[in-house]
């Protein structure tokens, strides 16, 4: 029993050893920064395409596009749209102009048309920001705006045969 008295003493000993560790902790942070961003993209957009009308028609031609912008989210932005590369005045939507895409013709080669924000076409769509561009806040998810085109009274133009064209360049500004 006397032998066994010390390794039970000795054993015991040990034991404590192994409590008497000690242990700290600390924090840190994982952090990143997000900057905002948007982007406008022509693989985004769809065409005005009025079809074909009768040089004679004087009822009004209408047709939609759209644009498709993409920002960090609550991103105030606003998206403007040139006077397009035919407009009657430079910089001016308000002359906004398809031409004749046909090398012979050489007179009577515009067709006047208006670019509008809304479906009622009342709001024109333009690139002066606080004016007449479209003003929204980002969700951070694409969002896509209807382009509503309108030729007013097409026989007013008293336009040539042949296939008209614009080219219309759209500005996110954020």
């Amino acid at each position: 029993m006397r032998t066994v008295r010390p390794v039970l003493l000795s054993l015991g000993l040990l034991s404590t050893i192994g409590m008497a560790s000690a242990a700290d902790t600390t924090t840190f942070n994982v952090k990143i920064a997000v900057t905002k961003a948007c982007t406008i993209t022509a693989a985004s957009a769809t065409d005005v395409d009025f079809g074909s009308v009768l040089s004679t028609s004087t009822a009004n031609a209408d047709a939609n596009g759209s644009v498709t912008a993409q920002c960090t989210a609550l991103t105030p932005y606003n998206i403007a749209l040139s006077a397009g590369s035919n407009a009657g005045t430079a910089n001016d939507v308000t002359t906004r102009r398809m031409k004749n895409t046909d090398a012979l013709v050489t007179t009577n080669n515009y067709i006047a048309y208006q670019l509008y924000q809304d479906l009622g076409r009342s709001t024109v769509w333009g690139s002066t920001t606080g004016t007449n561009t479209l003003s929204r806040t980002a969700t951070g998810l694409n969002q896509v705006y209807p382009v509503y085109g309108r030729v007013t009274n097409p026989s007013a133009n008293n336009p040539a045969t042949g296939s008209y064209q614009d080219t219309i360049t759209a500005t996110i500004v954020y």
